[in-house]
């Protein structure tokens, strides 16, 4: 009798866990970002990737055959597979809360790209899901996770606002690219590899609306309201992110947003830019406003300004204050996919916690509603909802999904 070989995938090794270890994990959209996720997925020990949905046929079954997985036109092909533990979700914005709902509902743990949800009643909806079948939730905000020069730099800025390196922060400035107005309204044939069926997936619960060539590209999926309220969530919730992982200041009393905005009235895109927000919370101020991608933290003794590539201060040496370990220091990770899959495996709260996304999410949908309604919006972030809200703002806090789709 031959001898029974057994190749080394059967054991793992340092690169790849035995089976009875790893995290399984299904891709829901590989286009720019999702593709960006599965690559640094496969270098993760613990997971596995064993299927892939998205819209294009040339990128599902491309980045399936990478990992020998299974290909997708629909994604619910994914979220009922019992073999998956996890799915990572980089869909157009409009998607995001709805497929991860699907994927809690089946105790599928979800890393979900930001901006969350495309309204507050979506995020609500998504925290409640989410709590009730106690699985992993991991937002797409990198930067809690990201090293610069061996240092975990975010963190580092953010522990020291906390600790009171500035002393009592008064105000806060917060900068996020800007948007634009553009696109082609004209429609032109749905291309090949999308196909109708395709793209009709695509569209998914939003509005039908015909194809033109800029609506499935990246501006569209950022700058068409109907899919999406622009950079005030799809990059501020990078600055926003950090506002809130530097200080609970959005938690400390009634937030009040008021301000401007440019709405484009030509082109296919059509959410706001060139705003100006002025925002209470509590005693704090908060300034947002268009620019590069900065958190900024202004106290009594000085500042701190907290960017991804890097901090800076009003004086070099308070950068140079020794983080403080105690049972309030903030949790990081070095590996903001690893630490997901971990979590996952773990049943533990991933270091990017959709508690923080809701809160930070829910203050780019307050700057919305407050440039559409050209009005001074009140939020209560303990209840969640609106304080003496007009009808207006009321009517914002939701959308309706066009059929069959729902929460």
């Amino acid at each position: 009798m031959a001898p029974l070989v057994l190749p080394s995938s059967v054991f793992g090794d340092d690169t790849v866990a035995p089976p009875s270890e790893r995290v399984t994990v299904g891709h829901i959209g590989v286009g720019n970002q999702g593709g960006h996720l599965f690559r640094a997925t496969q270098a993760v020990r613990l997971a596995q990737s064993v299927a892939v949905s998205d819209c294009y046929k040339s990128r599902r079954e491309g980045v399936a055959a990478i990992c020998k997985g299974k290909a997708y036109a629909d994604f619910r092909e994914i979220i009922a597979r019992d073999d998956i533990d996890c799915v990572i979700i980089a869909t157009p914005d409009h998607w995001h809360v709805p497929i991860a709902i699907a994927a809690a509902k089946t105790k599928k743990g979800a890393f979900v790209e930001k901006p969350l949800g495309l309204t507050v009643a979506q995020n609500i909806a998504c925290e409640k899901v989410f709590k009730e079948n106690g699985v992993a939730f991991q937002y797409g905000t990198q930067q809690r996770s990201q090293m610069r020069d061996g240092i975990p730099s975010c963190w580092l800025g953010c522990q020291l606002v906390r600790q009171g390196a500035v002393g009592k922060v008064h105000t806060i400035e917060v900068d996020a690219p800007n948007g634009g107005a553009g696109g082609s309204t004209e429609e032109a044939p749905v291309p090949d590899d999308l196909g109708r069926d395709g793209y009709d997936m695509w569209i998914g619960p939003a509005p039908m609306k015909p194809y033109t060539v800029d609506r499935c590209k990246p501006e569209g999926t950022y700058f068409i309201y109907d899919q999406s309220i622009g950079y005030l969530a799809g990059w501020g919730s990078h600055p926003l992110d950090i506002m809130v992982w530097g200080s609970d200041a959005d938690l400390s009393g009634p937030i009040v947003v008021e301000g401007t905005g440019v709405i484009p009235t030509t082109g296919l895109y059509d959410v706001v830019y060139n705003w100006d927000m002025k925002i209470k919370l509590g005693d704090v101020n908060l300034i947002f406003k268009p620019g590069g991608d900065r958190t900024r933290f202004i106290g009594e003794k000085g500042w701190i300004e907290v960017r991804r590539n890097g901090n800076s201060a009003s004086d070099p040496e308070l950068l140079k204050i020794a983080p403080v370990q105690n049972d309030k220091t903030l949790f990081h990770s070095t590996n903001h996919y690893a630490n997901f899959i971990e979590c996952v495996k773990n049943k533990t709260v991933p270091v990017s916690s959709l508690r923080d996304a809701v809160r930070s999410d829910n203050i780019s949908h307050m700057c919305d509603i407050a440039v559409r309604t050209k009005s001074v919006v009140k939020w209560d972030p303990i209840k969640m909802q609106l304080i003496d809200a007009t009808a207006a703002q009321t009517a914002m806090l939701d959308r309706s999904m066009r059929a069959p789709w729902t929460l």
